[in-house]
């Protein structure tokens, strides 16, 4: 797991406590029924818990699901008391999903080039694909913006500052400078049509004309 250094008060300890469980264990209190892992979040008490646990019915819960070996969560669920805006998300089953923490990558891993419009994490700097999203997993938003609880609501707001964006004007530049190009290559396409039609004439191989040789006179008998 990569860290991010997640520091949260106390109001939102359990935050805390959901980037730090390791999820999916068996639940011992439950080791004879069948699908006993703990893949369950209490968020009033800050404890995982399996399905057959009634302790906590009545509670905040969140389901955790795993993506690519990966602990994810429900977009729906986590926006009622997160703020997962700017977080990339994932399709699971037709759902949109969020990481919890960073996925693992190698050292020297190289950005993808599939999506011209990608962009980095912010925090760890992990590859994301949409631009708009600026942190791969809520780990990283946390420990990049500031938790600020929502006195009216169960909720949490991350504000993001935002930053001017100035994609129009590199698009209109790279527009004219695409023109000018196209210019550039038609005008030296023509001209290097007219040179190849004058070395192809000036270097045509003359057709030889071979003269018909006369009958060869012989000498007078003396």
């Amino acid at each position: 797991m990569v860290s991010c250094g997640v520091s949260i008060n106390s109001k939102t300890d359990w935050l805390r406590s959901l980037l730090q469980i390791q999820f999916f264990s068996p639940c011992s209190d439950h080791q004879e029924l069948r699908k006993n892992e703990k893949n369950l979040f209490c968020i009033d008490c800050s404890f995982e818990f399996c399905r057959h646990c009634n302790d906590h019915s009545q509670h905040r819960s969140l389901q955790i699901c795993k993506y690519v070996y990966q602990d994810v969560v429900r977009l729906q669920e986590m926006q009622k008391h997160l703020d997962c805006s700017k977080i990339q998300t994932y399709k699971i089953n037709g759902e949109k999903a969020v990481h919890l923490n960073p996925r693992p990558q190698a050292k020297d891993a190289k950005p993808s080039t599939k999506s011209k419009t990608g962009a980095a994490c912010e925090a760890c700097g992990r590859y994301l694909q949409d631009q708009p999203n600026r942190f791969c997993s809520i780990a990283c938003k946390v420990s990049a913006v500031d938790v600020k609880p929502d006195e009216r609501s169960d909720s949490m707001e991350l504000p993001i500052p935002e930053f001017p964006d100035n994609s129009w004007k590199d698009n209109q530049n790279s527009s004219e400078a695409s023109s000018e190009e196209k210019k550039s290559t038609l005008s030296s396409t023509d001209v290097s049509e007219e040179t190849k039609t004058l070395v192809s004439t000036s270097l045509k191989p003359m057709k030889r004309v071979n003269k018909r040789k006369g009958i060869p006179s012989r000498a007078p008998c003396s």
